[in-house]
């Protein structure tokens, strides 16, 4: 009687055609998966700016006074606040003297990570030269009491190339974002 010896394992030949098809899945796989994430993880920063100008809106309805929402260049961020609305009989003779020592209602910063840009930051509408201050109309968003706001139009890009317009309609301060590119 003959007797036969059965394999279980794989051949040689049979492992190197395994590996050959898992290099070339995964040569298609990562990079499909990490735009993915990457859109994934723009779409949530740019989430992050439509709340945080949202805030400032629901913010100004509530205190019922007007919310300045100040871009600050050199940092890239964006500062809301609106000063707590007291009467000078509440408040210290020395800090009343000093503006910048008033007490704050309400302050929120927006600050992106660091592969993102804020770019050409626009403020306009009808109201927008009637406070502007210091000369920088430009760069300061008033939300007002009753919801609406000025307009505004920035890009948020990102190194990878993603990038989209935000824009923050004067009246209504609705909050459009439109993708404008996505490289890759």
């Amino acid at each position: 009687m003959i007797v036969r010896r059965v394999s279980a394992g794989f051949t040689l030949i049979e492992m190197l055609v395994l590996i050959i098809i898992m290099a070339i899945l995964s040569t298609v796989v990562v990079p499909a998966y990490s735009r993915l994430r990457d859109r994934a993880d723009f779409e949530t920063q740019l989430s992050k700016v439509q709340g945080f100008f949202a805030e400032a809106r629901a913010r100004a309805i509530e205190l019922g006074a007007d919310v300045e929402v100040r871009y600050d260049t050199q940092s890239e961020t964006f500062v809301a606040s609106a000063p707590a609305t007291l009467s000078t009989n509440d408040v210290p003779t020395a800090i009343a003297e000093e503006p910048d020592t008033l007490p704050v209602a309400y302050q929120a910063t927006l600050a992106l990570p660091r592969d993102y840009r804020i770019m050409d930051v626009d403020i306009f509408g009808p109201e927008v030269g009637m406070h502007a201050r210091d000369n920088r109309a430009d760069s300061v968003l008033y939300f007002h009491e009753d919801g609406t706001s000025d307009g505004m139009r920035c890009t948020v890009s990102r190194d990878t190339g993603a990038a989209a317009t935000v824009t923050i309609w004067p009246s209504t301060a609705t909050v459009d974002i439109e993708p404008i590119s996505t490289r890759r």
